[in-house]
């Protein structure tokens, strides 16, 4: 189960310097609303009856105190009430918590005009996130100590973002503190010169490669600064003429937010080490939706081109933190690995490429955009066999608050953050039994299950045919030969896998062989041809070792070439796998 515990909300209150606390009485109330869902304690207790492993969401995000206004107990809220906390849009405002109410969200409502800023001179800010993130960190390990087998891991801030929820009608971050920073930055000097004031991190690490000057900065801008206290990021973005986003100041000012994002990243997972948690069970908790039709992909990496939209300063290599891993947010199109994204790669293969420990924090087949739009169990399917083979550490379905899918399409009825009775439930229910003891980082195709046919991206060769069936494929041969040729881009590096998997009955098969391909389209030899009577057969199929060249650095694909003893016959194919090595098996 995945808990979103809120540790800036769910406090002693102002009497007490809003210290978490891990006891919070639910039954407190902002209005007919609770104020917090969860507490703590109660999490650990119900993991600890039910035998239930947990994912731990420490949130003191945007989202974490989005339902009302209550500063007495949380400290996000009480921070907010002075506007030096906040994010400022480009005309120096900060708008009233509860200016987008129209917007969807996990709740009605929800309060997400006023954030925190990131900034590293917000000493207030991260004052309190660092002591009650530690906090909880520190009972989240004491209970992962006490009970290994039920600590999945620590997702962090959901959406962290500059508010891009202003659709492009007010841009952030131009807080005082920020343009502080952006000039340190673009200067390298200050935080970025290793010399930060008290109270501020030590941002040499993130130094740019080669600060500018002062005069280069005048020359990007095309403005007649004298001083650096007068240098000033880009306040409008227009898209007529020369638009924003081939503008080089405004480039700048784009790398420099992505990187304000990964630094707030960094500083939770860093805080969360310090306090105990390994960094291999921390994850980020970043939002990544299919962009509009005439949306450019977004950012892979920090200094990625500038986007024809309003980032909020996201990129994928800005969402993975020092101290921990990839964890991404993902709905409708997003979900099922079907979107564009820079290179050459889809959504899911690049999270992989980037972060092998990657996770899936977050996810429905719905799109919050498309409410009313009911995704089916193909899309459930799909996306659950994507993730699987694309490596995720695990995936959580979004069901907080969630609608019951026996109202789907009945008025207040929410797509987005249903999940029971729904196909997507069917659809990991299947999936779950299909993957019981299948090691992580394994590739598995079950070609649908017993109640949908898909076949998982897998063609035929040489004149043979492939048909699929519920839950298996038959493979009908020219002259007893067929090729198998599987999805693209797998992704796969070395020593990621060293055995081949065929699911199929083994007495009909005499010879097996087994090739990948490179980036660069060269076919090279996994398994050369062997006859099937060498190899070991097991309950699971036909198993075929794979011994991988040193010039083989990455697989996009795999190839298997089949010579059966029928000539003519389909064969049936109920499963194909990669399996990782045992060591890898055990060290996961």
């Amino acid at each position: 189960m995945r808990v979103p515990i809120l540790y800036l909300r769910t406090t002693l209150g102002a009497a007490h310097d809003w210290i978490f606390d891990p006891n919070w009485d639910i039954e407190r109330r902002c209005g007919e609303r609770r104020i917090a869902e969860d507490s703590l304690s109660t999490t650990m207790s119900y993991a600890i009856a039910q035998k239930l492993p947990v994912l731990f969401t420490l949130n003191g995000g945007v989202w974490a105190d989005a339902g009302c206004d209550v500063p007495d107990w949380d400290v996000n809220d009480h921070l907010e009430q002075d506007i030096a906390n906040c994010q400022w849009n480009e005309k120096n405002e900060v708008m009233p918590d509860d200016f987008l109410k129209h917007l969807p969200g996990s709740t009605d409502a929800p309060e997400l005009a006023r954030s925190l800023t990131f900034n590293a001179y917000a000493t207030q800010n991260r004052h309190y996130k660092r002591r009650n993130l530690q906090a909880a960190g520190r009972m989240v390990m004491a209970f992962a100590r006490e009970h290994p087998e039920l600590f999945i891991g620590i997702a962090l801030d959901a959406d962290t973002y500059l508010n891009p929820f202003f659709d492009e009608k007010q841009w952030y971050d131009y807080n005082p503190g920020t343009l502080k920073q952006f000039r340190e930055w673009l200067s390298g000097s200050g935080a970025y010169a290793g010399k930060p004031p008290p109270g501020v991190p030590d941002l040499s690490r993130y130094r740019r490669r080669q600060p500018l000057s002062l005069a280069q900065v005048r020359k990007l801008a095309g403005r007649p600064w004298r001083t650096w206290d007068e240098v000033d990021p880009p306040r409008s973005f227009p898209r007529e003429g020369k638009p924003f986003w081939e503008d080089a100041w405004t480039h700048e000012w784009e790398v420099f937010r992505r990187q304000l994002v990964h630094l707030h990243y960094d500083d939770l997972s860093q805080w969360l080490v310090e306090a105990g948690v390994p960094k291999s069970r921390i994850y980020s908790s970043q939002g990544f939706i299919a962009p509009a039709a005439t949306a450019f992909p977004f950012a892979l990496r920090i200094e990625s081109p500038s986007k024809n939209y309003d980032t909020g300063g996201m990129s994928v290599e800005g969402a993975i933190p020092r101290n921990g891993h990839l964890g991404a947010i993902v709905y409708g199109q997003s979900a099922v690995n079907n979107i564009r994204v820079e290179g050459d790669a889809n959504l899911f293969a690049t999270f992989h490429r980037m972060d092998p420990g990657w996770a899936v924090g977050e996810f429905n087949t719905a799109d919050f955009r498309t409410p009313k739009e009911l995704p089916s169990y193909a899309t459930g399917y799909r996306a659950l066999r994507e993730m699987f083979n694309y490596g995720a550490r695990f995936a959580s379905p979004m069901a907080w608050n969630g609608s019951d899918g026996i109202n789907a399409g009945q008025p207040g009825y929410v797509s987005f953050t249903a999940w029971r009775n729904t196909p997507l439930e069917d659809a990991m229910r299947d999936f779950a039994v299909a993957h019981a003891y299948v090691p992580v980082g394994s590739h598995l195709w079950t070609f649908g299950s017993s109640r949908y046919a898909d076949p998982d991206g897998w063609s035929a060769l040489a004149g043979a045919t492939l048909t699929s069936g519920a839950g298996y494929i038959d493979v009908t041969p020219r002259t007893g030969e067929v090729v198998l040729v599987s999805p693209a881009p797998l992704a796969l590096a070395r020593g990621e896998t060293d055995l081949l998997i065929l699911g199929l009955g083994t007495a009909t098969v005499e010879t097996v062989a087994v090739e990948a391909r490179t980036p660069a389209g060269a076919w090279i030899p996994l398994a050369p041809r062997r006859a099937s009577s060498e190899l070991t057969t097991t309950a699971a199929g036909l198993s075929v070792p794979l011994a991988w060249p040193a010039a083989l650095a990455v697989a996009e694909q795999v190839r298997v070439s089949l010579r059966f003893r029928d000539l003519a016959n389909p064969v049936r194919i109920r499963h194909i796998a990669l399996l990782p090595p045992a060591t890898v098996q055990s060290s996961r």
